[in-house]
Order: C-alpha cells, then sequence, then structure tokens
C-alpha cells in the first residue's frame, strides 16, 4: 500500500490529471488522486489527496512540491493523517507564510504568527473590543440628547385634550368628520 499525501491550496481550476502528471515526475508512482468536491456545489474545495508508491516517493514529493507553484498557487503537501470515520478531527495547525507569517505579508509581520494568530483558535478580532468607559465624542453625544421626562403622565388634566391638539399649523378638535 502506498503513502498518502495531502496537498492543499490548490487552485479551484486543477484536474486530477494535471495533479497526477505534476506528481510522476522523477520517476515517482502515483497510484490515485482525490480532489476534494463541496457535497453542495459540487465544486472544488482547494485540496486533494494523493497516493505514491512508498515512502521514499512520499518524502521527494513532499521535498519538491511544498512551497512551490502549481497552477499559480503555492501548494502546501505533507504526510496525510489517518482518521477512522466518526473520530474527531485533528486540531489545526499553523502553517508558514500567508499574512502575519514569516513569509510576511502586507503591513509585515503580525504578533503571533501563523494567519495573524493570537485569539481562540487562531481567530482574533478586527477591532479592539470597546471599552467600558465612554470616550469623548460618546459622552458628548451623550450629553447633547435631550433627557427623557419620567413623569409624562403627571400632565395637568387640559393638557392632552383632543380639542388642544395641533397638527402642523392647525387646530384639531379630535373629530374626524369635516
Amino acid at each position: 500500500m502506498g503513502t498518502k499525501l495531502f496537498v492543499g491550496n490548490l487552485s479551484y481550476s486543477i484536474t486530477e490529471q494535471e495533479l497526477r502528471d505534476a506528481f510522476s515526475q522523477n520517476g515517482r508512482t502515483v497510484q490515485s488522486v482525490r480532489i476534494a468536491l463541496d457535497r453542495e456545489t459540487q465544486r472544488p474545495r482547494g485540496f486533494a489527496f494523493v497516493e505514491v508508491g512508498s515512502e521514499a516517493d512520499a518524502e521527494s514529493a513532499i521535498k519538491e512540491w511544498n512551497g512551490t507553484m502549481l497552477s499559480g498557487r503555492n501548494v502546501f503537501v505533507e504526510k496525510a493523517q489517518e482518521r477512522k470515520p466518526g473520530d474527531p478531527r485533528p486540531a489545526p495547525r499553523p502553517r508558514p507564510g500567508g499574512f502575519g507569517g514569516p513569509g510576511g505579508g502586507p503591513g509585515g509581520p503580525r504578533p503571533g504568527g501563523g494567519f495573524g494568530g493570537g485569539g481562540v483558535g487562531g481567530y482574533r478580532p478586527r477591532f479592539p473590543p470597546a471599552s467600558a468607559t465612554p470616550d469623548k465624542e460618546e459622552g458628548r453625544r451623550r450629553s447633547a440628547r435631550p433627557e427623557k421626562r419620567g413623569n409624562e403622565k403627571a400632565r395637568k388634566p387640559t393638557e392632552g385634550r383632543p380639542e388642544e391638539r395641533e397638527r402642523g399649523k392647525w387646530r384639531w378638535d379630535g373629530n374626524d368628520d369635516y
């Protein structure tokens, strides 16, 4: 039985034959190629499994293809991890490159490494959390708002009668018959 390789960050337009041709270079034997498809849309998900003939073929394929361009994308190649159906999936591992990784990216490296790092599961909020005390601008906005009156029901008995309500410039007596 051969050794399975996980090939990630693939172009969505790559075919199984192109993967077979790429991994069979330098005398390696490729036993099978399977591109993962989305269950609902049947479109490629961007990764595949390539089974090569031996452990030596797997090591040479990893050395040759990991981090190199294939169909316009830098692919990620490693040995696939065996998983029995129903078992939990392994935790994601930080991978080099991308935004904030060792290769840098727009804006340079970020603290935490990986894809931005930090937070739970590599997730870091986009904006810092709001502080408990409002800033000056928020305080000014709040002070400019009119306060609600708490005793609106304690009016004079003549206030609020239909005869005294106004609609625009005209007085309205509450009757709808003109």
